[in-house]
C-alpha cells in the first residue's frame, strides 16, 4: 500500500523566487567542461546552487569553474573525473559529499567522440562504437547509480540526462549532403555527420531515464530528460543553412536557449514531473 500523503504539508509554490530558487542546493554537472556545462553552471549558480563541474582533465573544468566563480560570484567548483570509470565516479561523489555534506541534483551531459567517431557506417570501428557507448551511456548509468545512494537519504532529488533530437527521431541525412572533411569543426578527417552510435546512445538515455524514474519515484527522486536541438557552433554555412531551413523557428539554437529548461528541471518548478522528456529544438521534431 502506498504511504498516505499529507497533502496539506506540501508547501505552496506561488512566487517566481520560491519556484525557481536553488538556495542551499548542491549539484554535479558531469561532462561540465563543455559549452553546455559552462552555461548551466552559470544559471544554476546564479539561482543559488553550489555547482560542481566534473569532466576529464583535458576538458579544463577546474579552470572553467574558477572563471565562472570569478565572473558571477557563484559557488562553482571543478573536479577531474572520467565518468566512464566506476572507481572515479564513486570518488567524485565521495568528494562532493565530504566537502558539501549533501547532494540535491545531478546533470549528465557527457559527449564522447573517440577516434574514428565520424567514420562512415560501413567502415565504423567496433572499438570506436564501444568507447562512445561507454562514454555517453554507461557513464550515465554509473553516475545515476551513485547519485541515488545520496539522494535517497534526503528523500528528494532531481536528475537530468541530456539527450538529443537524434535520440527521438532519425537524422535527416539531407542536411549533411555536401559536407566536407575540411569543414568539420570538430577536428575529424571525415565529414560532419550523425553516427549511429550517437543516435543509439541518446535514445538509450531516454530509456534509462524513464526506467530510473519509475524505479526511484517512491524515494521522491525525479529523473527527467532534456532533449536539445542542434546548436550553432561555427559549422560550415551550407550545413547551417540547411539545418535552419529544416527548423520551424528558422535557426539553430544558441547555448543559452537551454538555460530556462535546465533551471525548470532542476528546481521545484518541475517538482511533480518525472520520467518526462523535455524537447527544446525549435520545432525540429514537430514534423
Amino acid at each position: 500500500m502506498p504511504t498516505a500523503v499529507q497533502y496539506d504539508s506540501i508547501p505552496a509554490l506561488e512566487t517566481p523566487t520560491e519556484i525557481f530558487s536553488l538556495k542551499d542546493r548542491v549539484g554535479i554537472i558531469v561532462g561540465g567542461g563543455g559549452q553546455m556545462g559552462r552555461h548551466f553552471a552559470k544559471v544554476l549558480g546564479l539561482a543559488g546552487a553550489t555547482v560542481v563541474l566534473a569532466d576529464l582533465p583535458a576538458a579544463g573544468c577546474r579552470q572553467t569553474a574558477l572563471e565562472i566563480a570569478e565572473q558571477t560570484g557563484a559557488r562553482v567548483f571543478g573536479i577531474d573525473c572520467d565518468a566512464a570509470d566506476d572507481i572515479q565516479v564513486k570518488f567524485l561523489f565521495e568528494q562532493v559529499m565530504e566537502k558539501h555534506r549533501h547532494l540535491d541534483f545531478l546533470i549528465h551531459g557527457v559527449m564522447s567522440k573517440p577516434e574514428g567517431y565520424y567514420r562512415p557506417t560501413d567502415q565504423y570501428p567496433e572499438k570506436t562504437w564501444e568507447m562512445a557507448l561507454q562514454g555517453n551511456l554507461t557513464s550515465a548509468f554509473l553516475c545515476c547509480r551513485q547519485a541515488e545512494k545520496y539522494l535517497k537519504n534526503r528523500h528528494y532529488g532531481s536528475v537530468v540526462l541530456i539527450s538529443s533530437i537524434y535520440g527521438v527521431v532519425g537524422p535527416d541525412q539531407r542536411i549533411y549532403q555536401g559536407c566536407l572533411a575540411a569543414d568539420n569543426i570538430y577536428g575529424s578527417s571525415d565529414p560532419l555527420n550523425c553516427p549511429a552510435v550517437y543516435s543509439a546512445t541518446k535514445a538509450g538515455l531516454i530509456g534509462l531515464g524513464k526506467h530510473f524514474a519509475a524505479l526511484w519515484g517512491p524515494q521522491h527522486i525525479r529523473i527527467n530528460i532534456l532533449t536539445p536541438g542542434g546548436v550553432y557552433d561555427g559549422q560550415a554555412e551550407p550545413f547551417h543553412r540547411k539545418y535552419s531551413d529544416r527548423t520551424p523557428l528558422g535557426r539553430m539554437a544558441v547555448w543559452s536557449d537551454f538555460n530556462g529548461a535546465i533551471l525548470f528541471l532542476v528546481s521545484d518548478a518541475s517538482r511533480y514531473m518525472t520520467g518526462s522528456n523535455l524537447v527544446v529544438d525549435g520545432g525540429w521534431t514537430s514534423w
